[in-house]
């Protein structure tokens, strides 16, 4: 591609007779003059090519009716391109233009007029006389306002105004009344004229990544089926997590809002830390009652509620204290929760592993702000962490905080900084419609520990929480504070909303019965009116028909599953010991994933639990399992090694590539749902196991042509496609049946996530195994996500 090339479709146009010519993206500096003899064309685009300069020959193009420039190193324009007075669309943007000619009016059929990234360009009166234009893109010019003649050009229908410095705009702009598209995005608004909403054809206002914090009731006069795009913006009413969810919901809350709204001033802290570190000690201190130098262990979570009186509001904290012993590390992502308050207890006395806590937090907590506290420092003075470090590592890292709750040393500074930072929350500022609190209300104060969501929209109606949308945000920020929990990923009886007390006591029962750990996980189902028997201090007693409910619970949250006989297995109360087995690990397929500085407890469990139909001759302990698929020819050992953070997989049999695919999937899918888990997927060298390279760095040196790849400390040379060839299938045979076998995971619940990803092939199945079906592509499409 470039000159030669260009040179070779003037040719071809001049002797088809061509109207239309693309010489866009050919890589050459200055216009062939060849290009000139072309005078019948209409449309001409040589965009993103690398022209300084027009010539002045371009005047000999004069039936052009649309020139496309963009993307290219123009610094000024000849006056001859503003003789061609049958344009009716010129795209200028992404150039270096300084200055437009006044001789821009003479272009006067121009409709569209394209200006963007032409960031230091001043905008002559003169361009603001074209009437007839209805387009115009005026992006990345660092504009401060806009110039009053923009008023003038009234048969405007779409205005680009995006990644400027806008902080205002003039009420003239209700002046452009046959506006469609008004892009507001990336500037520095926070409110609009009233004007705006009077613009009656307006039909996508966007209004993303500006510094809006409140929108104005008065957005819903716009037209029901507007487009208001409110992303990024720190908005408390209505609240970014309605607002960001369209016009529709926009609507409902304003008409909800129409009898007031209130500030939520409530927010949920939840404290996080090993066993006996002191959360519940701590607890008591912030609220200011005596410490109990004999306090119980924490079994479970304690949930307490904490009034505190600040010179603007009235605040509620739900103190979440959660038992930090490693068994029940898995079950508690299920309630932990985003725009939540986060404090690490970490004890004085004791080696602790703060990064293991810190990577649990930023996988489940979504970026919410923890506090650290150093613990129990009146028994070891002496103990610190790298503050530097760990702040630089983990910047949602408020500070560090010395606390002793046995002499009260430090509690107050703690208190204090725990207040201001309560207040810095998003969900304490957000302002709900009063409809929205009589829920709440009604909600808190029922007596059952579980209702059907069909009950929680009741009693939303009756609330006056009328829509759907609505009424699902509401659930959520109810799970945020504490108050509820709403399953909204696990299709349990159309969606439960529960007493968070009441379901966590249930599941920590189980987990921590004495039976069920000398069985090693197995739980006899007819067991459970012993366990779940009520006890002196419980706060709630399980009925027989809440039995049911709470394994299936369990199994949705894959922390079990059920087998034959009226029995259920827990993984992680599985033996640890590897029990005796055989399997030709020389030659077999391998794999592993390397999680770079955390592997979640729960993966390995979970993977059990989701593959829990092809373990071979129960061969399955805490931290690993063999497989064989009752479909396939093939066998899978998968270990997981807590202390290196790695999973290996070891696979063998003749579809040992279609096996290790559907195991890959599984892993993947439980991966993604840890927020910002960094894994390496990586293949083993063939003839050194030890040695591995990342599936994703294979793919990057196939897509740039390089075929050679050498490990890091090795003089070996492997090929780039043999070393994908190792993972990918074979045949087409074997594609198809991966594909068929992922599919039927998908309709089993096994693959939640990559059903969308796999719809889209089934949807041209006949067409792609009828005539050609790339699996390779598929299986980096699916597997490089």
């Amino acid at each position: 591609m470039g000159y030669e090339e260009a040179l070779r479709l003037i040719e071809e146009a001049k002797e088809t007779g061509a109207t239309e010519l693309d010489l866009s993206c050919q890589n050459f500096t200055e216009l062939p003059q060849e290009l000139f003899q072309l005078v019948n064309l209409t449309k001409l685009d040589v965009s993103f090519n690398k022209l300084t300069e027009l010539p002045p020959d371009i005047v000999q193009l004069n039936n052009l009716l649309k020139l496309e420039l963009t993307g290219n190193q123009l610094t000024e324009l000849p006056s001859q391109l503003f003789q061609l007075t049958k344009l009716i669309e010129l795209d200028l943007g992404g150039n270096q233009l300084s200055k437009l000619s006044s001789d821009i009016n003479q272009l006067i059929n121009l409709t569209g007029l394209y200006l963007t990234g032409n960031r230091h360009i001043s905008l002559p009166p003169q361009l603001f006389q074209l009437i007839k234009l209805n387009n115009l893109k005026l992006g990345d010019l660092e504009l401060t306002s806009l110039p009053e003649e923009l008023f003038q050009l009234i048969n405007l229908t779409d205005l680009y105004l995006a990644h400027n410095h806008l902080v205002a705009l003039s009420p003239k702009i209700g002046l452009l009344t046959h506006l469609a598209t008004l892009v507001l995005y990336d500037n520095y608004l926070t409110q609009l004229p009233s004007e705006v909403y009077q613009l009656t054809s307006l039909i996508y206002l966007d209004l993303s990544d500006n510094q809006f914090t409140k929108l104005s009731p008065q957005v819903i006069q716009l037209p029901v089926d507007t487009n208001v795009p409110v992303y990024r913006n720190s908005l408390t009413a209505p609240p970014y997590e309605l607002a960001s969810q369209g016009f529709k919901a926009i609507h409902e809350y304003f008409t909800s809002a129409e009898e007031g709204i209130r500030t939520v001033a409530e927010v949920k802290v939840i404290l996080m830390g090993e066993g006996a570190s002191g959360k519940t000690s701590l607890t008591r201190c912030l609220r200011d009652e005596r410490f109990n130098p004999r306090e119980e262990t924490t079994h479970g979570i304690r949930i307490k509620n904490w009034q505190l009186d600040t010179s603007d509001q009235e605040l509620r904290c739900n103190l979440w204290d959660f038992g930090g012993q490693e068994i029940m590390h898995a079950t508690h992502q299920f309630f932990l929760s985003r725009r939540s308050l986060y404090v690490l207890v970490l004890d004085g006395r004791r080696d602790e592993r703060p990064e293991y806590w810190l990577r649990y937090i930023e996988s489940f907590g979504g970026g919410s702000p923890v506090l650290v506290v150093l613990n129990k420092y009146d028994t070891n003075p002496s103990f610190d962490l790298d503050r530097p470090f760990l702040q630089e590592k983990y910047p949602f890292i408020v500070g560090f905080w010395r606390t002793s709750c046995a002499t009260g040393n430090g509690i107050r500074a703690f208190q204090q900084a725990l207040l201001k930072e309560l207040h810095n929350v998003p969900l304490t500022r957000n302002e709900w419609p009063l409809s929205w609190f009589r829920a709440k209300a009604k909600l808190e104060q029922m007596d059952e520990p579980r209702i059907s969501y069909e009950a929680f929209e009741a009693v939303c109606r009756d609330a006056g929480v009328e829509g759907e949308i609505s009424q699902g945000v509401l659930g959520e920020f109810l799970h945020d504070l504490g108050i509820v929990i709403h399953f909204t990923d696990f299709g349990l009886d159309d969606n439960h909303v529960l007493d968070p007390k009441w379901v966590t006591g249930a599941v920590y029962k189980i987990i921590n019965a004495e039976s069920v750990a000398a069985g090693k996980g197995l739980l006899r189902l007819d067991a459970l009116k012993e366990i779940l028997r009520p006890q002196e201090g419980d706060l709630y007693a399980y009925k027989r028909a809440d039995h049911h409910f709470v394994i299936e619970l369990m199994k949705k949250f894959e922390l079990c599953y059920e087998l034959a006989g009226g029995e259920v297995l827990i993984p992680q109360l599985l033996a640890v010991p590897q029990p005796p087995f055989e399997f030709p690990y020389q030659g077999s397929l391998r794999f592993v994933l390397y999680y770079e500085d955390f592997l979640p407890p729960s993966v390995m469990p979970r993977f059990i639990v989701k593959r829990h139909q092809e373990i071979k001759d129960r061969l399955r302990w805490r931290t690993g399992v063999v497989l064989a698929h009752p479909q396939l020819e093939a066998t899978a050992v998968v270990r997981a090694d807590n202390e290196a953070r790695r999973i290996h997989i070891a696979v063998t049999g003749k579809e040992r590539k279609v096996y290790l695919a559907l195991i890959w999937l599984s892993l993947r899918e439980i991966n993604t749902g840890f927020e910002g888990l960094r894994v390496s997927e990586r293949v083993p060298m063939p003839d050194d196991p030890k040695r591995s390279v990342p599936y994703k760095t294979l793919l990057t040196y196939r897509e740039k042509g390089l075929e050679q790849y050498i490990p890091e400390d090795s003089d070996q040379v492997y090929r780039v496609q043999e070393l994908l060839d190792a993972v990918h299938p074979d045949n087409e045979s074997e594609g198809e049946k991966m594909l068929a076998l992922a599919q039927d995971d998908k309709e089993k619940g096994r693959l939640r996530k990559f059903g969308k990803g796999l719809n889209k092939y089934f949807e041209v199945e006949l067409e792609l195994f009828g005539i050609k079906f790339d699996y390779k592509t598929f299986f980096d499409d699916i597997l490089s996500k």
